[in-house]
């Protein structure tokens, strides 16, 4: 599957393609630990293309790259589904990401709750549910 990297691993900004142009969503204390983007020509829940995580090295704003799905994280943000497909150039996890996956996605939660208590002063439905392998990635 293609993948379009909109936020590079480490990255403190959370950014948005808007038609080929990374606009800021939001700026936070905790960086990334993946690089995060979309899968090219898919629809989400949320009725945006479907959100990834690519495991490995960091990769360049707007890069699209060819990887595998390995698994899906399970998340409701604002009370919404959310998730995201976990990606890899290999086909594989190791378990060092699926350790980072929980540390990240939880402490993620409790960004969203507190962000969006800040910037609209109300109480969001945010969680962390979890992630699933495939089968043959298990």
């Amino acid at each position: 599957m293609k993948v379009v990297v909109e936020t590079p691993k480490w990255s403190m900004t959370k950014y948005a393609d808007r038609e080929g142009v990374f606009e800021i969503e939001y700026r936070s204390l905790l960086p990334t630990l993946f690089n995060y983007g979309y899968v090219k020509h898919t629809v989400g829940a949320d009725g945006q293309p479907k959100d990834a995580i690519i495991l490995g090295r960091r990769l360049k704003q707007g890069g699209e790259v060819e990887v595998h799905e390995v698994g899906v994280v399970h998340f409701i943000d604002d009370g919404l589904v959310d998730d995201k497909i976990i990606t890899s150039f290999n086909g594989r996890i190791r378990f060092i990401d699926k350790v980072l996956i929980h540390v990240f996605f939880t402490a993620y939660m409790l960004f969203k709750i507190t962000k969006y208590y800040v910037d609209e002063d109300r109480v969001a439905r945010c969680r962390y549910i979890g992630f699933s392998l495939l089968p043959q990635v298990q």
